[in-house]
């Protein structure tokens, strides 16, 4: 069977090895056990192993020992860290950069990527996305979201498009704009669970 290339970052070898590099290089601080990779990429644990593996020998991973079990993490001393960390950002990070910026803000019931970068992330082909499409649903304060979209901005190296809509609004779904985006890729993001703080 031939993997699949990333449509995000196609000059990575797999969907595996895309979405585990995001997982450890977006959380460089942060130690993962396999089982929890597996678990919070829904890889299978054997293919997230052998893929560890791999990134452990070229030395962008790290291994060690604790509580007598073993966890690996991102070598941030590895000569191409920062490169391929602002790579990773810049191609899986808009979810988690938005999260972070959002998260804690009143009035929004749900928030979602949507557009170019969202038919990506489920793995349609085409060009790099330009810029986030973001949709915030609810009643936030709207100078807020976009403020926090400047910032977001600001972290990816490329615009975030902030629009806001009322529940009535989405749901009635009678405008052509809420049609074409009901009809396309979605990512919804998670503003519940915490994520690591980001400088």
């Amino acid at each position: 069977m031939v993997a699949t290339r990333p449509a995000l970052l196609p000059l990575l070898r797999s969907e595996n090895q895309f979405h585990l590099l995001a997982k450890l290089l977006l959380e460089p601080t942060r130690r993962f056990m396999v089982a929890e990779l597996a678990a919070e990429t829904r890889i299978p644990q054997p293919s997230v192993s052998r893929e560890i593996r791999n990134l452990l020998e070229v030395g962008i991973l790290t291994a060690t020992q604790e509580r007598g079990r073993r966890v690996v993490y991102a070598n941030t001393d590895s000569a191409i860290f920062p490169e391929l960390a602002s790579l990773m950002l810049k191609t899986a990070g808009p979810k988690a950069v938005l999260e972070h910026r959002l998260r804690g803000l009143p009035g929004i019931e749900r928030a979602c990527v949507y557009g170019s970068w969202a038919r990506r992330y489920a793995g349609q082909p085409g060009p790099e996305p330009a810029d986030i499409d973001l949709l915030v649903i609810g009643a936030p304060d709207v100078y807020e979201v976009r403020r926090r979209a400047d910032h977001a901005s600001e972290d990816l190296g490329r615009d975030v498009n902030a629009t806001v809509l009322t529940r009535d609004e989405w749901n009635a779904g009678a405008s052509g704009f809420v049609q074409r985006v009901k009809s396309s890729p979605i990512v919804d993001l998670d503003l519940q669970s915490e994520t690591p703080e980001l400088t």
